[in-house]
């Protein structure tokens, strides 16, 4: 796994884009880029045994008969019966805030999971899964049906239910045993035999995950004049964006808290994820010289990637000194001689 990465090094007269600002307007308001988790490869992924979880990761659940994972520019496809977790250590008790400050981006039949211990017995216990009757991210929420693959307090295995409901059965499970509290000790997503999924982003706690090619690009130059940025502007490149999302352009002194994208400036990643082109800034956006930062913001995977750009004043133009006053002429008052 690879964590998102902060650059601010200047390569020669390029400059790698990797920092992350906050930036208003994005659409996925509990995704964080600034903590990001890119896991791109199968590579990556570790696998559940007999003896259970993995430590700690994302990993590939057991499933029967097995599916098929694929990690490609859109996010990684699953073809079912195939699920992908992350071990978690998270209350139980925190169910319904966990739920709806989460965020499931993909397309298809995915279903977000949590495998659970209950502890009702003892520590260790009471294994079952909750995993949402609506696929994506549609079941993310405190009054959406939720189903228990086993008992759940008070609820037989198979019962649909609010999500609440199953929040109020871990309340009274920890009351009757508060030395082993219930625990969500994963999370992720399935996709069942039959059907297909993309995923592409997950947010959980206080982790973010992309399953997209890691994101990075470059700037040219990364020193500017004024009249230069008003009009020739800066060439960036990047990748990592999701295909076909609008890509916004935030550009504000270094030190600015928060930033607004600036009107027009937009790109539309590719078939690949990938943006090319000119940044030209408005006077109005950079009025002065100084350090400002420049920040490429995906509107749905609120990937950002920014840079710091040196912006100069124009050289001042020296004067063109005059030159060497001509002779007032003076009339002659006399004919003029011809000569042939």
């Amino acid at each position: 796994m690879k964590q998102s990465r902060i650059f601010s090094v200047a390569v020669a007269s390029a400059a790698v884009l990797g920092s992350v600002v906050a930036v208003s307007g994005t659409a996925n308001a509990y995704i964080d880029p600034s903590v990001a988790t890119w896991v791109d490869s199968a590579d990556e992924l570790g696998v559940e045994t007999a003896d259970g979880y993995p430590v700690d990761g994302w990993f590939r659940g057991i499933a029967e008969p097995a599916g098929t994972t694929t990690f490609t520019v859109d996010g990684v496809d699953l073809t079912g019966n195939a699920q992908i977790l992350n071990v978690a250590s998270e209350a139980g008790a925190d169910l319904l805030t966990l739920v709806t400050e989460a965020e499931f981006i993909s397309a298809g039949a995915a279903t977000f999971q949590l495998p659970m211990f209950l502890n009702g017995t003892g520590t260790d216990t009471d294994f079952t899964t909750l995993r949402p009757v609506a696929v994506g991210d549609a079941g993310l929420t405190a009054t959406s049906e939720w189903v228990t693959s086993q008992a759940f307090g008070t609820l037989p295995a198979g019962t649909t239910a609010p999500l609440t409901t199953f929040a109020t059965e871990i309340t009274a499970i920890d009351a009757t045993d508060p030395a082993a509290d219930a625990e969500i000790i994963a999370y992720g997503f399935i996709t069942p035999v039959g059907a297909t999924s993309t995923v592409q982003a997950v947010a959980f706690g206080d982790e973010t995950t992309y399953f997209t090619p890691e994101a990075r690009g470059t700037l040219i130059p990364t020193t500017i004049a004024l009249s230069a940025l008003r009009t020739t502007g800066i060439t960036i490149e990047a990748t990592g964006y999701f295909p076909g999302e609008t890509v916004s352009v935030a550009f504000v002194p270094q030190g600015t808290q928060g930033a607004s994208p600036v009107d027009g400036l937009v790109f539309t990643a590719d078939a690949n994820g990938a943006i090319a082109g000119q940044v030209v800034v408005p006077a109005d956006v950079a009025p002065d010289a100084g350090t400002y930062v420049l920040s490429l913001v995906g509107d749905t995977s609120v990937i950002v990637l920014a840079s710091d750009v040196s912006v100069t004043a124009d050289a001042a133009v020296a004067p063109v000194p005059a030159g060497p006053t001509a002779p007032v002429a003076v009339p002659v008052r006399a004919n003029a001689a011809f000569t042939g």
